[in-house]
């Protein structure tokens, strides 16, 4: 098998992180960045016969999602003042991350079900605001995982078979 990054790579401007309103996936507006982390507690299991070794075993899997974008005027579309009101609702929202639909101008943003990543359900625990003189308003939100993330097939992650 050989590598070739030229074409095997992904840009960070390909993948996007969309968020399901009514029966459509939408991209946060004006996003920058996008952060996918997963993590594992460690059940500590230390003990005399270890010697000076210590010992764990993994423990519950979380993840979350950090995105920082630009502050718009628009109302309506997922813009910060849209995600504002989704946490203060305090319920959880379907996401996917996943490489938009190429093709027409008005498609470019379109979320792809076959071309999706990862989904999921969380609840936005965090959304901050930044306005710095001579600079655009930004905005960072941070997203708390429920349950599972799903591959492309809807399957949980650790319920996936390697081959």
């Amino acid at each position: 098998m050989s590598y070739d990054i030229s074409t095997d790579g992904i840009r960070g401007d390909e993948l996007m992180l969309f968020i399901k309103r009514g029966s459509d996936y939408l991209p946060i507006a004006y996003a920058k960045t996008h952060t996918l982390s997963l993590s594992s507690d460690s059940i500590d299991t230390s003990n005399k016969m270890d010697g000076k070794w210590k010992s764990s075993l993994a423990g519950k899997i979380g993840w979350s999602i950090t995105s920082d974008c630009l502050i718009s005027k628009t109302t309506g579309h997922l813009s910060a003042q849209t995600l504002a009101i989704l946490m203060a609702k305090q319920e959880p929202i379907e996401l996917a991350i996943g490489i938009p639909k190429e093709g027409l101008e008005g498609e470019k943003f379109t979320y792809d079900s076959t071309n999706t990543w990862y989904t999921g359900s969380a609840t936005i625990t965090s959304l901050d605001q930044k306005a710095d003189a001579g600079a655009m308003c930004e905005s960072s939100i941070t997203l708390e995982g429920q349950g599972a993330l799903k591959d492309s097939t809807g399957t949980a992650l650790d319920e996936v078979v390697l081959s």
